[in-house]
């Protein structure tokens, strides 16, 4: 043969070759049909036990009303089959509904008269309503309203435009509810001061920040907390200046914070969150399965609990007892960020827990302080949801406007206060010319 029979030879054996081979596979996987894929995302979300109460529980429904507003009575004269007139009734069964009722605009000219004293020889006017605000065409009601859905639902201009559209048939456009807002902030500024002096004067204060926008440019959103008040306020500085300025020079409570360096330069007693710290271990120790990482880990949880069963037990316990534990929980502290360690994440962490060691067991001097700041990452949590539902503050007006307004109604939220009819009390009164603040603090 050839030489190009032979090439062409070898050419036609490879391709019956590769048609044999794949004949071969699809004949094997006849006989041997795939197993069917069982997807484990059903089992792994399947309920560990049976929803809702336990066997026995005493049913739960909605509790009755304790004031009926309207009463119905359905009565029947004659027989709706046969048509035989009935009696009296034997037995009357109840049942209670609630519903809304359709809200409506209520349009309110205020007329105030005017008069003329001979004797003064002066013109007198008639004093304003108690629910007239000067010189607005909208009402406290449609304003206090506007408050709820931005800071608390937080809803956008236009869509609080088309709930009172929709809801109340009320006209109003979105220029008129932006800046009808900052108005109201700034009437109610003396509000504000008050709970900024409130502020200064406790006896503890939880400190926290978060990234906010103004005009599109970073700034950062510091919240001021106790168990009764809110305190927000707005700055493009992120540094110790703000929470000196907020604070004051004669503060003397307790600041609880986390470890971020600008409250170092506070000049007060501080008690450092340890849900920050632990929390950011047990992240570590996702990553790092290393055995020093493991022990230093599980010591420092060791101290938290023991200072921890300390503090809730400490009224049961002899004062000499309880400095004695005092001391020997700061030696373990101490000890712990001391060690040499290997590894470079425990080697930041002993360096962080050897600055702030002093201020990690305040709480056990002194009953009742929280030993970490969840107080203030929870009034923090409302202003991250509207920012991720908004783009923030478009001007520096709103910034303050955000932070007034924001700082009352937490405040009210904290107390379990009602915000709309203290709200619009509030601003009617100043409206007014009433210079006189309304409580927000009890006692």
């Amino acid at each position: 043969m050839s030489k190009q029979e032979l090439v062409a030879l070898v050419y036609d054996l490879q391709r019956e070759n590769v048609a044999l081979k794949q004949e071969v596979q699809r004949l094997i996987e006849r006989l041997n049909p795939p197993k069917k894929k069982f997807f484990l995302f059903p089992l792994l979300t399947r309920r560990s036990k049976r929803p809702g109460q336990k066997t026995g529980h005493p049913g739960m429904t909605r509790a009755t009303p304790k004031q009926i507003d309207r009463v119905v009575e359905q009565i029947l004269t004659d027989c709706p089959q046969c048509h035989t007139r009935l009696g009296p009734s034997i037995k009357v069964t109840k049942h209670v509904q609630e519903d809304l009722i359709p809200a409506r605009v209520e349009v309110t000219c205020f007329k105030r008269h005017r008069y003329y004293c001979r004797r003064c020889q002066t013109v007198l006017t008639a004093p304003y309503a108690p629910e007239e605000i000067p010189n607005s065409y909208l009402g406290p009601q449609v304003l206090t309203q506007a408050v709820l859905l931005k800071y608390v639902h937080g809803l956008p201009f236009n869509k609080i435009r088309t709930c009172f559209q929709q809801l109340g048939e009320l006209t109003v456009s979105e220029g008129a509810l932006a800046q009808a807002l900052p108005r109201m902030a700034q009437w109610l500024d003396v509000e504000t001061q008050a709970l900024l002096e409130s502020i200064r004067a406790s006896p503890t204060t939880h400190i926290d920040e978060t990234g906010w926008k103004v005009t599109g440019i970073n700034h950062w959103l510091w919240a001021f907390v106790t168990d009764r008040i809110a305190y927000y306020r707005i700055d493009r500085s992120r540094g110790s200046a703000v929470p000196k300025g907020v604070l004051g020079d004669r503060y003397k409570g307790i600041v609880i914070s986390d470890f971020y360096s600008a409250y170092n330069r506070l000049k007060v007693r501080q008690q450092k969150c340890w849900v920050h710290l632990l929390r950011e271990l047990r992240e570590i120790a996702k990553s790092d399965p290393s055995e020093e990482f493991r022990r230093a880990h599980l010591a420092l949880r060791r101290i938290f609990l023991d200072a921890r069963r300390l503090a809730r037990t400490r009224s049961k316990l002899p004062a000499v007892t309880v400095l004695h534990r005092h001391q020997l929980l700061d030696e373990r502290l101490l000890a712990w960020g001391a060690a040499p360690y290997r590894n470079k994440t425990l080697r930041r962490l002993s360096e962080r827990i050897l600055k702030h060691h002093h201020q990690m067991l305040t709480f056990l001097k002194q009953p009742g302080l929280p030993m970490d700041n969840n107080q203030a990452e929870r009034m923090i949590r409302p202003h991250v949801i509207i920012r991720k539902r908004s783009y923030q503050c478009r001007s520096p007006t709103g910034a303050v406007t955000h932070s007034d307004l924001m700082s009352w109604v937490q405040t009210l939220v904290l107390q379990g206060r009602a915000i709309g009819p203290t709200l619009g009390r509030a601003y009617v009164l100043h409206r007014q010319r009433d210079p006189m603040p309304v409580p927000l603090v009890p006692g």
